[in-house]
């Protein structure tokens, strides 16, 4: 039978505790140096003892055993500052095997449980590879490190996601081929790559691995900002009559789930309310647009990629055919109406 002990805090303590003892093992030596057999002893005390530890700890709880690489992970950064330079070879020849083969057995698994939820999500209206992406990260690593980790690979897989997903008119309804968000992140993207190419230049008579690193991240962030704009096409907004759920998504970059009965109001306006209560399906803030407001009757959350959330009471967006998506949420929330009196 599996227990839940609340002592939540000592999962973490006991193994920390090592770490920070074998941290200042150098401080009792009277030389200060630590002799090879020691940096063995260390080495394999963070790389095996803590993460065995942390494993005898876990294994009644309700979490998950990949966890376990967290320690591990942990122990090859910490060993990094405590063993000496001159006897890192064992840990660098660690670093170049145990990194690549934890990368793919991260992925691995999350493809196999994506697969998994294939078969139970089959005929569940809604729910797309990216829904799926989140309960399987979810599953490896609960918590901000599963939604961080299904972020960077959603980014992947929509750019190069060319087939455009057909909409059914009855309950899909796009948000991006009117608003002229597509044009505006276009030409945005444009001058982003000049700057890149300037600020590379400029910063290589400094220093050239800098220069390098600033461009990596300014073309990463081109192709997070292009796979956002390829989700669109696949993560329409979608009313969900079975599940009585209306489901706003902006891409894979942020969603939320607003229950039927939680629907007080829709006003089709282009103004944004400024209060800290109200929110935008957008997450290109004055860049984008909305033609409709969304107000409800109790707070519901906007998740946002890399696990940010934000509560909020209402909320704008665009919708390509507004009249006909205000038509049938009003209808909605006049048989609510109607259903509590």
């Amino acid at each position: 039978m599996e227990r839940n002990l609340p002592l939540k805090p000592f999962v973490f303590s006991l193994p920390l505790l090592i770490i920070l003892f074998l941290f200042t093992i150098p401080r009792f030596l009277v030389s200060g140096n630590i002799p090879q057999n020691l940096s063995m002893a260390i080495l394999l005390d963070l790389l095996i003892t803590v993460p065995l530890v942390y494993y005898l700890i876990i294994r009644k709880r309700a979490i998950p055993v990949f966890t376990v690489i967290y320690p591990f992970l942990l122990g090859i950064l910490v060993a990094g500052f405590i063993i000496p330079p001159e006897h890192q070879y064992l840990l660098s020849k660690i670093k170049a095997i145990a990194i690549p083969v934890i990368e793919l057995a991260v992925i691995s698994t999350i493809i196999y449980k994506i697969w998994k939820l294939n078969a139970t999500f089959k005929k569940t209206a809604g729910v797309d590879f990216y829904d799926k992406l989140l309960i399987a990260s979810d599953k490896i690593f609960p918590g901000r490190i599963g939604s961080l980790l299904a972020s960077e690979i959603a980014v992947f897989y929509y750019l190069f996601q060319w087939n455009k997903k057909p909409l059914n008119k009855e309950f899909e309804f796009s948000y991006h081929k009117k608003s002229g968000i597509i044009s505006v992140i276009g030409v945005f993207i444009f001058l982003l790559l000049i700057e890149t190419f300037a600020v590379h230049v400029l910063v290589e008579t400094w220093n050239t691995t800098i220069a390098w690193i600033l461009s990596f991240l300014s073309i990463y962030t081109m192709f997070q900002i292009i796979s956002i704009l390829r989700s669109m096409f696949h993560r329409p907004i979608f009313i969900n009559y079975e599940t009585e759920t209306l489901h706003l998504n902006y891409g894979f970059a942020c969603y939320t789930r607003i229950p039927f009965h939680h629907i007080a109001n829709i006003e089709l306006t282009r103004r944004t309310p400024s209060n800290d209560s109200h929110v935008a399906l957008s997450v290109f803030d004055l860049l984008d647009t909305s033609n409709l407001i969304i107000t409800l009757n109790t707070e519901q959350r906007l998740h946002k990629f890399y696990g940010m959330k934000k509560d909020y009471r209402s909320i704008s967006l665009f919708i390509d055919e507004k009249e006909q998506f205000a038509k049938k949420l009003q209808e909605i929330i006049s048989r609510n109406q109607a259903t509590e009196k």
